[in-house]
């Protein structure tokens, strides 16, 4: 009877002990993404790899730390998608104090599986803005409703207040943690990434309507996995300034190629940053129409140049590149506005516009003013009559000896003469009158 007991007893024991390493197993890994910057495509498919890396790995969870404030609605739409459908259990946390998920942030926050947020951070405001459109314009209200859907959607799929979640989109509200906690738009408050992992753990989380799965967090070892040195220059190429100041200094580059072939370094450094702002052309939602407008202007500076019109090009041409410049981000793509700052607008125009009207007036000066080079700068400059003029003779202009005439018919000899004009090679001059004292 003891012997039975005492197997059974060890038997008891081996079962526990598989039990718990099991569930040591299965807690050993919490991957982290750090979500800090807007949201472009390369930062979707940060989170992609991360949830992917997470899923491979057999992570407990994934945390998405966010602090950001917005981005294009397309890589949104695209990670709001994948965080929902993700076989990895997905917990969103607003973190630090005084960060925000605004504006796209909040959706990807609100799609997550568990949603938190640091005391002194805040979630909302993800009405869409159309800059320089009016407020109840067509457009404008079909954008609204449409985001609208799309957060109404994530706040059933989990199961928060509607009502409220939709204000951000319709009233441009925003909330601090303490709100969204107290009105269920977020499930919990945490200071840091450690108080939340020991706070969630326990937690049952569904996962694409199959059975819950328990979280085990409070001992997991924590992976925070970087977005790589790859996705963050294609981060850094995706800024609407960093692409506008490349799309400028690649048309520069070439304007001095074509003005002055063979240099050579003029055009590799313009082809290079226009190769740079094509990228970033590619991922933004580029109004074709601005873009048009900025060429058109740098052409008209040109033509100034060839072409004289007294600052009428260079006028039409500072229009268009600021006008381009305005129009170049199409914004109905983005839930938050991403736009050309106005500083980095007005003196990139200021620039230009003042390298080409310098140009222009240096042009003009050069153009009316007196030649210095050539056969033609000898007009006005004063020499010595060799010889007696009567009406020809010699003359010596400069150190030079030349053949000249006198417009006067005579001039004696050593007298001090002035060119005023030059024809063939022979110069017709004028004696110079002594100023008597």
């Amino acid at each position: 009877m003891k012997v039975i007991m005492k197997h059974f007893t060890l038997k008891i024991f081996f079962i526990a002990l598989s039990l718990a390493f099991g569930s040591f197993a299965h807690a050993q890994k919490v991957v982290v993404l750090n979500l800090n910057d807007p949201i472009y495509p390369s930062t979707a498919d940060y989170i992609n790899n991360g949830l992917n890396k997470a899923a491979e790995e057999n992570a407990v969870c994934v945390v998405i730390k966010i602090n950001t404030p917005g981005g294009l609605m397309e890589p949104t739409r695209e990670m709001v998608g994948k965080i929902m459908n993700s076989p990895v259990p997905v917990i969103s946390f607003v973190t630090p104090s005084g960060a925000h998920a605004g504006s796209a942030g909040a959706f990807i926050a609100l799609a997550a599986n568990i949603t938190a947020m640091s005391p002194g951070s805040n979630i909302g405001a993800s009405h869409p803005v159309l800059e320089g459109s009016v407020p109840d314009s067509i457009m404008n209200a079909k954008m609204t409703e449409d985001t609208a859907a799309f957060l109404r959607a994530i706040a059933e799929h989990r199961g928060k207040d509607t009502i409220l979640i939709m204000q951000m989109v319709t009233n441009s509200r925003s909330f601090s943690a303490e709100q969204a906690l107290k009105n269920n738009i977020i499930d919990l408050k945490a200071n840091n990434l450690n108080e939340l992992l020991s706070k969630i753990d326990g937690w049952s989380v569904q996962l694409n309507s199959e059975k819950n799965t328990i979280l085990h967090t409070a001992s997991a070892e924590v992976e925070t996995v970087e977005m790589g040195q790859q996705l963050e220059f294609l981060t850094f190429l995706s800024n609407p300034n960093l692409m506008y100041v490349f799309l400028i200094m690649g048309l520069m580059g070439l304007f001095f190629e074509f003005s002055n072939p063979g240099g050579l370094v003029p055009g590799i450094v313009g082809l290079v940053c226009l190769i740079l702002a094509g990228y970033g052309m590619s991922v933004l939602p580029i109004d074709y129409t601005g873009l048009a407008l900025i060429i058109v202007g740098v052409i008209l500076f040109v033509l100034e140049i060839k072409f004289q019109s007294y600052a009428l090009l260079s006028i039409g041409g500072v229009i268009c590149l600021f006008l381009g410049s305005m129009f170049l981000i199409d914004e109905t793509s983005s839930v938050d506005v991403l736009h050309i700052s106005w500083s980095v607008l007005i003196t990139s125009v200021a620039i230009i516009s003042a390298f080409f009207i310098l140009l222009v007036y240096f042009g003009i000066k050069a153009q009316f003013g007196k030649r210095k080079t050539g056969t033609e700068a000898l007009i006005g400059v004063r020499g010595i009559a060799m010889e007696t003029l009567s009406p020809e003779g010699r003359v010596r202009v400069n150190g030079e000896f030349w053949n000249a005439v006198a417009e006067e018919g005579t001039i004696a000899a050593k007298t001090e003469i002035e060119v005023i004009a030059i024809n063939h090679f022979k110069l017709t001059v004028k004696s110079v009158p002594l100023i008597s004292n």
